[in-house]
Protein backbone atom coordinates (compact mmCIF):
# COMPACT_ATOMS: atom_id res chain seq x y z
CA UNK A 1 0.00 0.00 0.00
CA UNK A 2 2.84 2.37 0.95
CA UNK A 3 4.54 1.61 -2.39
CA UNK A 4 1.35 2.56 -4.26
CA UNK A 5 1.07 5.82 -2.31
CA UNK A 6 4.72 6.64 -3.02
CA UNK A 7 4.33 5.83 -6.73
CA UNK A 8 1.22 8.04 -6.93
CA UNK A 9 3.04 10.85 -5.15
CA UNK A 10 6.01 10.63 -7.54
CA UNK A 11 3.61 10.51 -10.50
CA UNK A 12 1.75 13.59 -9.24
CA UNK A 13 4.97 15.53 -8.60
CA UNK A 14 6.30 14.63 -12.04
CA UNK A 15 3.08 15.79 -13.70
CA UNK A 16 3.10 19.03 -11.74
CA UNK A 17 6.72 19.62 -12.72
CA UNK A 18 5.97 19.14 -16.41
CA UNK A 19 2.80 21.24 -16.21
CA UNK A 20 4.78 24.09 -14.65
CA UNK A 21 7.39 23.91 -17.41
CA UNK A 22 4.68 23.82 -20.10
CA UNK A 23 2.94 26.82 -18.52
CA UNK A 24 6.22 28.77 -18.47
CA UNK A 25 6.78 27.92 -22.11
CA UNK A 26 3.22 28.96 -23.04
CA UNK A 27 3.57 32.29 -21.23
CA UNK A 28 6.90 32.93 -22.96
CA UNK A 29 5.39 32.22 -26.36
CA UNK A 30 2.40 34.46 -25.65
CA UNK A 31 4.63 37.36 -24.55
CA UNK A 32 7.01 36.75 -27.42
CA UNK A 33 4.11 36.92 -29.87
CA UNK A 34 3.00 40.19 -28.36
CA UNK A 35 6.22 41.90 -29.45
CA UNK A 36 6.21 42.37 -33.19
CA UNK A 37 9.26 43.77 -34.95
CA UNK A 38 6.88 45.46 -37.42
CA UNK A 39 5.22 47.49 -34.66
CA UNK A 40 6.04 51.18 -34.14
CA UNK A 41 8.29 50.30 -31.22
CA UNK A 42 10.65 48.74 -33.76
CA UNK A 43 14.06 47.80 -32.37
CA UNK A 44 12.95 47.99 -28.73
CA UNK A 45 10.29 45.31 -29.15
CA UNK A 46 12.70 43.12 -31.15
CA UNK A 47 15.31 43.36 -28.39
CA UNK A 48 12.71 42.46 -25.78
CA UNK A 49 11.64 39.45 -27.83
CA UNK A 50 15.25 38.27 -28.12
CA UNK A 51 15.69 38.59 -24.36
CA UNK A 52 12.62 36.43 -23.79
CA UNK A 53 13.90 33.76 -26.17
CA UNK A 54 17.32 33.86 -24.51
CA UNK A 55 15.77 33.44 -21.06
CA UNK A 56 13.60 30.57 -22.28
CA UNK A 57 16.67 28.78 -23.70
CA UNK A 58 18.54 29.35 -20.44
CA UNK A 59 15.74 27.77 -18.40
CA UNK A 60 15.51 24.87 -20.86
CA UNK A 61 19.23 24.12 -20.42
CA UNK A 62 18.87 24.38 -16.65
CA UNK A 63 15.97 21.90 -16.67
CA UNK A 64 17.93 19.48 -18.86
CA UNK A 65 20.82 19.60 -16.39
CA UNK A 66 18.45 19.02 -13.49
CA UNK A 67 17.02 15.97 -15.29
CA UNK A 68 20.57 14.66 -15.85
CA UNK A 69 21.38 15.24 -12.17
CA UNK A 70 18.19 13.46 -11.12
CA UNK A 71 19.14 10.47 -13.29
CA UNK A 72 22.47 9.86 -11.52
CA UNK A 73 21.28 10.44 -7.93
CA UNK A 74 19.69 7.21 -6.62
CA UNK A 75 17.46 8.72 -3.93
CA UNK A 76 15.37 11.71 -5.06
CA UNK A 77 12.75 12.70 -2.48
CA UNK A 78 10.76 15.18 -4.60
CA UNK A 79 10.67 16.54 -8.15
CA UNK A 80 11.14 20.23 -7.36
CA UNK A 81 14.47 21.84 -8.18
CA UNK A 82 15.47 22.62 -4.59
CA UNK A 83 14.90 18.99 -3.50
CA UNK A 84 16.90 17.60 -6.44
CA UNK A 85 19.89 19.80 -5.58
CA UNK A 86 19.64 19.03 -1.84
CA UNK A 87 19.42 15.27 -2.49
CA UNK A 88 22.45 15.51 -4.80
CA UNK A 89 24.46 17.26 -2.07
CA UNK A 90 23.44 14.62 0.49
CA UNK A 91 24.43 11.88 -1.96
CA UNK A 92 27.87 13.44 -2.56
CA UNK A 93 28.43 13.64 1.20
CA UNK A 94 27.45 9.96 1.49
CA UNK A 95 29.97 9.08 -1.23
CA UNK A 96 32.69 10.99 0.62
CA UNK A 97 31.89 9.06 3.78
CA UNK A 98 32.03 5.76 1.92
CA UNK A 99 35.33 6.77 0.35
CA UNK A 100 36.76 7.32 3.84
CA UNK A 101 35.53 3.89 4.96
CA UNK A 102 37.03 2.18 1.91
CA UNK A 103 40.36 3.92 2.43
CA UNK A 104 40.34 2.75 6.06
CA UNK A 105 39.70 -0.83 4.91
CA UNK A 106 42.55 -0.60 2.40
CA UNK A 107 44.92 0.64 5.09
CA UNK A 108 43.83 -2.21 7.34
CA UNK A 109 44.49 -4.76 4.60
CA UNK A 110 47.86 -3.25 3.76
CA UNK A 111 48.87 -3.35 7.42
CA UNK A 112 48.83 -7.15 7.25
CA UNK A 113 45.51 -7.90 8.95
CA UNK A 114 44.58 -10.49 6.34
CA UNK A 115 43.03 -13.87 6.86
CA UNK A 116 45.77 -16.39 7.74
CA UNK A 117 45.95 -20.14 8.04
CA UNK A 118 46.56 -22.03 11.32
CA UNK A 119 49.43 -20.50 13.26
CA UNK A 120 49.14 -17.24 11.35
CA UNK A 121 50.71 -18.66 8.17
CA UNK A 122 49.28 -17.65 4.80
CA UNK A 123 49.47 -20.76 2.65
CA UNK A 124 48.46 -18.84 -0.47
CA UNK A 125 51.77 -17.00 -0.44
CA UNK A 126 53.49 -20.18 -1.64
CA UNK A 127 51.44 -20.11 -4.85
CA UNK A 128 52.71 -18.30 -7.96
CA UNK A 129 51.24 -14.82 -8.37
CA UNK A 130 48.97 -15.72 -11.31
CA UNK A 131 47.56 -18.74 -9.41
CA UNK A 132 46.86 -16.64 -6.31
CA UNK A 133 44.95 -14.14 -8.45
CA UNK A 134 42.96 -16.90 -10.15
CA UNK A 135 42.17 -18.57 -6.79
CA UNK A 136 40.85 -15.30 -5.35
CA UNK A 137 38.60 -14.73 -8.36
CA UNK A 138 37.30 -18.31 -8.17
CA UNK A 139 36.66 -18.20 -4.41
CA UNK A 140 34.77 -14.92 -4.78
CA UNK A 141 32.07 -16.55 -6.92
CA UNK A 142 31.27 -19.36 -4.45
CA UNK A 143 29.68 -19.11 -1.02
CA UNK A 144 30.59 -21.15 2.07
CA UNK A 145 28.30 -23.97 0.91
CA UNK A 146 30.00 -24.28 -2.45
CA UNK A 147 27.14 -22.73 -4.42
CA UNK A 148 28.06 -20.40 -7.25
CA UNK A 149 27.30 -16.70 -6.72
CA UNK A 150 26.31 -14.65 -9.76
CA UNK A 151 28.78 -11.79 -10.31
CA UNK A 152 25.93 -9.37 -11.15
CA UNK A 153 22.79 -9.38 -9.01
CA UNK A 154 20.48 -6.78 -10.54
CA UNK A 155 18.33 -4.94 -8.00
CA UNK A 156 16.86 -2.35 -10.38
CA UNK A 157 17.19 -1.50 -14.07
CA UNK A 158 15.62 1.74 -15.34
CA UNK A 159 15.86 3.37 -18.75
CA UNK A 160 14.58 6.93 -19.20
CA UNK A 161 14.42 9.24 -22.21
CA UNK A 162 16.16 12.61 -21.86
CA UNK A 163 15.45 14.08 -25.27
CA UNK A 164 17.89 14.86 -28.09
CA UNK A 165 18.14 11.12 -28.90
CA UNK A 166 19.54 10.29 -25.46
CA UNK A 167 18.55 7.41 -23.18
CA UNK A 168 19.78 7.15 -19.58
CA UNK A 169 20.42 3.64 -18.25
CA UNK A 170 20.41 3.37 -14.44
CA UNK A 171 21.40 -0.09 -13.21
CA UNK A 172 21.59 -0.83 -9.47
CA UNK A 173 23.14 -4.12 -8.33
CA UNK A 174 24.74 -5.74 -5.29
CA UNK A 175 28.40 -4.91 -4.72
CA UNK A 176 30.48 -8.06 -5.16
CA UNK A 177 34.00 -8.96 -6.18
CA UNK A 178 34.65 -8.12 -9.85
CA UNK A 179 31.12 -6.71 -10.30
CA UNK A 180 32.47 -3.39 -11.60
CA UNK A 181 34.62 -5.18 -14.17
CA UNK A 182 31.77 -7.44 -15.26
CA UNK A 183 29.39 -4.50 -15.66
CA UNK A 184 31.88 -2.80 -17.97
CA UNK A 185 32.22 -6.04 -19.96
CA UNK A 186 28.44 -6.25 -20.37
CA UNK A 187 28.10 -2.76 -21.83
CA UNK A 188 31.18 -3.15 -24.02
CA UNK A 189 29.71 -6.35 -25.49
CA UNK A 190 26.53 -4.51 -26.55
CA UNK A 191 28.44 -2.09 -28.85
CA UNK A 192 26.27 0.86 -27.82
CA UNK A 193 26.83 4.50 -28.77
CA UNK A 194 27.80 5.55 -25.23
CA UNK A 195 28.00 9.31 -24.64
CA UNK A 196 29.24 9.06 -21.06
CA UNK A 197 29.14 6.57 -18.19
CA UNK A 198 29.94 6.43 -14.50
CA UNK A 199 29.65 4.01 -11.61
CA UNK A 200 29.22 4.79 -7.91
CA UNK A 201 29.15 2.65 -4.78
CA UNK A 202 26.82 3.17 -1.81
CA UNK A 203 25.56 1.00 1.07
CA UNK A 204 26.85 -2.28 -0.37
CA UNK A 205 25.44 -1.49 -3.80
CA UNK A 206 26.70 -0.24 -7.15
CA UNK A 207 24.92 2.23 -9.44
CA UNK A 208 25.96 2.15 -13.09
CA UNK A 209 24.69 5.15 -15.07
CA UNK A 210 25.14 5.21 -18.83
CA UNK A 211 24.04 7.90 -21.28
CA UNK A 212 23.37 6.23 -24.64
CA UNK A 213 22.69 7.83 -28.01
CA UNK A 214 19.39 6.24 -29.06
CA UNK A 215 15.76 7.08 -29.86
CA UNK A 216 12.97 6.84 -27.29
CA UNK A 217 11.34 3.92 -29.15
CA UNK A 218 14.49 1.84 -28.50
CA UNK A 219 13.98 1.81 -24.71
CA UNK A 220 12.41 -1.63 -24.39
CA UNK A 221 14.78 -3.19 -26.91
CA UNK A 222 17.79 -1.75 -25.08
CA UNK A 223 16.50 -3.01 -21.73
CA UNK A 224 16.05 -6.50 -23.17
CA UNK A 225 19.59 -6.45 -24.60
CA UNK A 226 21.09 -5.50 -21.24
CA UNK A 227 19.09 -8.15 -19.35
CA UNK A 228 20.12 -10.81 -21.90
CA UNK A 229 23.80 -9.84 -21.68
CA UNK A 230 23.75 -9.98 -17.87
CA UNK A 231 21.99 -13.36 -17.91
CA UNK A 232 24.65 -14.68 -20.31
CA UNK A 233 27.42 -13.40 -18.04
CA UNK A 234 25.86 -15.03 -14.97
CA UNK A 235 25.59 -18.36 -16.82
CA UNK A 236 28.55 -20.52 -15.65
CA UNK A 237 28.75 -22.12 -19.12
CA UNK A 238 29.03 -18.76 -20.89
CA UNK A 239 32.47 -17.56 -22.11
CA UNK A 240 31.65 -14.14 -20.58
CA UNK A 241 31.55 -15.65 -17.07
CA UNK A 242 35.20 -16.78 -17.20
Amino acid sequence: MDDNVEEYQNYWETNMFYQTEELDSWVDEAISGYYDSSSPDGAASTAASKNIVSERNRRKKLNERLFALRAVVPNISKMDKASIIKDAIDYIQELHEQERRIQAEILELESGKLQKGPGGYDFDQDLPAYLRSKKKRTDAFYDSGGSRISPIEVLELRITHMGDKTLVVSLTCSKRTDTMVKLCEVFESLKLKIVTANITAFSGRLLKTVFVEADENEKENLKMKIETAIAALNDPQSPMSI
